[in-house]
Formats: structure tokens, C-alpha cells, sequence
């Protein structure tokens, strides 16, 4: 007999946790013998599909099949986003190309235009896109899961509006990543699949949602082994022993699917084989993680404290506050000669990839876009142009007076400032030195990759004790 689709919501954390303990000892019809009044609340099938252990246990059932069948095709959904919004940007940077070849002057206006037209869709038509999308997912985890109490940051209405919403600043040019999107995409497909796989209750509490956030990074960046390191370090914050075999298998999925459309590829510079200078990589690292990693949290702190403020004036001027971020952008990106427009993924890859040298001002440009585009709180991540910054700023000291290459060559230079940098903006040593050494198969630099993450997550707690993830996710 089915009853009220209330369900699970309907009970108090108290009672789920007694009722788990009882069952332990108690099999599922005397439970419901014993404890009638949770039979008002909970159907039969619920309380199996919530309470058995492990889908192992009755791998043989419809039931379980039904669960995998749902998970796996959630999982597809997640990696085809991830992998939808690569195209995207790539799309994005060709247009950008094209539209600067007849003048430099159109890219600017559409992002005098798409500001403020992108701001009012996200306030009127689709609430809760706003932002990276990570500080969402974080929230999310501390919601209590029940009807419409999660869907404020994770919905069918929110997956739809980021989707569009993030095209739309892509191709207007705005300095924002995929990544953040990306994730909280990912976490509503695998999040609200549960309307159909009506999972175990320690998925659905936190392990789908932290599947979704390893699908999101591994689809967008092709790192499985970063996105699971990811879900863990950055969004969970603990080690979820019931749940790591369906993050795990998440991510798998999400490489699987990436591979299908882009190949076994790396982002960057496909292998480098550069290594410091075993003697002396100290006199390198520590320099390189002090100074980027001060400049990361100064980022932060200040996007922190402005968030704030711009909170407060935003809902008294909407429009013409929109409207003034985007002649910012347009000014910048008139300035720097179109240096700060897209994610910066293509000046990553000059730098690294092909040693070009970009314009001095490129780390400026990119950092300044994208704080911009972050206070504004239209849809758009930090991942591509944060480690675009770093790329920039490891060239300018490789090229410098200082001659940094005696301490190790070109690339290791550049990768470790990539490492740096990103570490102090998200302080997230371990995602930061394991998404760069699996993008570009950087293993001769493990060692100095992982030293260099640490000492600048260090120095950013300094100036920023709160991290910026965490931050933002306090102001939802």
C-alpha cells in the first residue's frame, strides 16, 4: 500500500536516526508495527529504498536495477552538460574571433547589453542561477533534504536557467569559467534523480549531490581522480565512506562520456615533461607560493567584502547597477585590446603550451574581468581564469630579471605559479595541484606541484580566513 508522498521530509532528524539504528535489529514490517505513526509519513517503498545499506545487497531486484539504471543515466546527463558547455566556450572564443576581425568595438557593447539583460533573467525568470554555482552546492548539503526546502539551488527550473544563462554570458564575452556551472548542473541531475530512483537516505542527504559536484569538474576538465578529490576536499569537507562508490563511479562515468567527444586528451599542453632543479626547487617554490598565494586570497577577501555591499545597493538599482558592471567589462576589455574577454583558457594555452608572450597586463586583465563578472553574480565559475592569471603571472616570472628559470625550466615556472595562484583564490590545495598535474600529465613535478599548493593556501588564509566558497555560501 503506498501512502503520502511526504515521505522521508516529514520526519524530524531525531527520529530518522532512531529509526536507522532500529532497523539494524528489526525488520521492516515490525518497525512499521512497532512505530505506526510513521506510517502516516513514509510509504513501504520508501522506507526500503531509503533504508537498505547497499544496492549490493539486492542487486538481483527491480528496485536496485531501477536505482542503477537512473543513477547511470543521471550520470550521462551530468558529463553531456559538463561537456555541452566545453563546446560552448570553444564556440564562444571563435565568435569572439571573428566579431574583433570586423571591430573591436562589438564585443564591448554586447557586454554593455547582456549585463543588466542577463541579471534581470536570473532575478524574474530563473532565481537561484546566480553565481559560480559551487556556493550553491555547498548550501545545498546544509539544507535539510525535502520538497522545495533544497529547491532554492537545485531544481529543474535552475538546471534549465544555468544553462541558458551561461551560454549567453559566454558568447557576450563575459570573463567567466564553466566549471561552477558545470557542477551545480551536474548536482541537480543526480540530485533530483532521486524522483525516480528513490535511493538509500545517505544518498540522498549528501551523496548524490557530491557525485553530481565529482561528474561536474571530471566532465569539464577530463579529471577524474580532481573531481572526486574535489567533491570531498571542497564541497562535502569530510570523507563520505557510505557514498565514495557512487562518487567514484560518477566520475568514471563523466571521463567515459568526455573521452567519447574529445578523446583521451589534456588540456594545455597534452605532456610536459619539465621538472625543477632538484638542489635548489625550494628557492622557487616557496617565493612563487608566498607571493601568488597573498595575491589569490586578496582576491578573495576583496570579492568577500564587496559581495557585501554590492548585496545591499543591487536591489535599489538593479538595472543601472547591472548596467555600470557591464561599461566596466566594455572599458577593460577596450583597454587590455580584447585581453579580458572569454575564460582565458586560450591565453592558458599561449603560455604554456606554445610559449607565446602575452601582453604584461594580461594577469590583470583576466583577474579584474572576472572579479567583475563574480560581484555581479551572473552564472559563471573562476576555475579557467583563475589558472589563466596563474599561466600569466608564471610567465612574467620566467621571463623577468630574476631569471626564475635557473630553478627550473619554462613550464615548471608556469605550472607552478597555475598551482599557486589557484590554490590562494579557492583555497583548495589538494583539487588545485591534482587538476593541474592530470590536465597536463605534469608528474616529474608532483612532488613541487603539492609543496607549492600548500604554502599558498597558507599565506591566502591570511588575509583570507574564510574561504571565498565558503563565503559566498554563507550570503545565500
Amino acid at each position: 500500500m503506498r501512502l503520502t508522498e511526504k515521505q522521508i521530509s516529514s520526519l524530524p532528524p531525531r527520529a530518522l536516526h532512531l529509526t536507522r539504528a532500529y532497523l539494524d535489529t528489526v525488520s521492516l514490517v515490525n518497525f512499521a508495527k512497532v512505530l505506526p505513526h510513521f506510517h502516516h509519513h513514509i510509504s513501504e517503498s520508501r522506507l526500503s529504498a531509503v533504508f537498505v545499506p547497499h544496492w549490493q545487497h539486492s542487486f538481483i531486484s527491480l528496485v536496485a536495477w531501477r536505482q542503477h539504471v537512473v543513477w547511470f543515466v543521471a550520470a550521462c546527463c551530468a558529463a553531456l552538460a559538463a561537456n555541452l558547455f566545453q563546446f560552448l566556450d570553444d564556440k564562444s572564443v571563435d565568435i569572439k574571433t571573428d566579431l574583433k576581425a570586423i571591430s573591436k568595438y562589438i564585443q564591448p557593447f554586447f557586454l554593455v547589453v547582456a549585463m543588466p539583460l542577463i541579471c534581470q533573467l536570473r532575478d524574474r525568470v530563473f532565481p537561484g542561477t546566480g553565481g559560480t554555482g559551487i556556493p550553491q552546492v555547498i548550501a545545498a548539503l546544509r539544507i535539510p533534504h525535502g520538497p522545495k526546502r533544497r529547491h532554492q539551488v537545485l531544481s529543474w527550473e535552475i538546471l534549465i536557467g544555468k544553462i541558458i544563462l551561461l551560454t549567453m554570458g559566454l558568447f557576450a564575452g563575459m570573463t567567466i569559467g564553466r566549471e561552477g556551472p558545470s557542477v551545480q548542473v551536474a548536482a541537480c541531475f543526480l540530485y533530483l534523480s532521486d524522483s525516480w530512483g528513490k535511493f538509500q537516505m545517505s544518498l540522498v542527504d549528501r551523496g548524490l549531490i557530491l557525485a553530481g559536484a565529482a561528474a561536474g569538474i571530471t566532465g569539464a576538465f577530463n579529471t577524474p581522480i580532481a573531481g572526486v578529490i574535489f567533491a570531498v576536499e571542497e564541497i562535502g569537507r569530510s570523507f563520505e565512506k557510505d557514498c565514495q562508490s557512487t562518487i567514484v563511479r560518477t566520475a568514471v562515468v563523466a571521463a567515459v562520456i568526455s573521452w567519447q567527444f574529445y578523446g583521451n586528451y589534456n588540456f594545455y599542453n597534452g605532456e610536459v615533461r619539465a621538472r625543477t632543479d632538484i638542489a635548489s626547487e625550494l628557492f622557487a617554490i616557496v617565493p612563487i607560493g608566498i607571493v601568488l598565494g597573498l595575491l589569490g586570497g586578496l582576491f578573495s577577501q576583496s570579492l568577500l567584502v564587496a559581495t557585501k555591499s554590492y548585496k545591499r545597493l543591487y536591489p535599489k538599482y538593479p538595472i543601472l547597477t547591472a548596467f555600470a558592471l557591464g561599461l566596466l567589462l566594455a572599458g577593460l576589455a577596450l583597454a587590455t585590446d580584447g585581453t579580458s574577454l572569454g575564460s582565458g583558457m586560450g591565453k592558458c594555452e599561449e603560455v604554456l603550451k606554445n610559449e607565446e608572450t602575452v601582453p604584461i597586463y594580461t594577469s590583470f586583465a583576466i583577474a579584474a574581468g572576472n572579479w567583475i563578472c563574480l560581484l555581479s553574480g551572473i552564472p559563471g565559475g573562476l576555475f579557467d581564469p583563475a589558472l589563466s592569471t596563474g599561466a600569466s603571472l608564471g610567465q612574467m616570472l620566467a621571463n623577468s630579471s630574476l631569471n626564475w628559470t635557473t630553478f627550473g625550466d619554462y613550464e615548471a615556472v608556469v605550472l607552478l605559479s597555475m598551482v599557486a595562484y589557484f590554490s590562494g583564490v579557492a583555497q583548495a590545495p589538494l583539487t588545485g595541484a591534482v587538476i593541474v598535474i592530470e590536465m597536463t600529465n605534469a608528474q616529474y613535478l608532483t612532488t613541487q606541484l603539492f609543496l607549492v599548493s600548500i604554502c599558498a593556501y597558507e599565506c591566502s588564509k591570511l588575509v583570507c580566513p574564510i574561504g571565498l566558497y565558503d563565503g559566498l555560501a554563507d550570503m545565500i
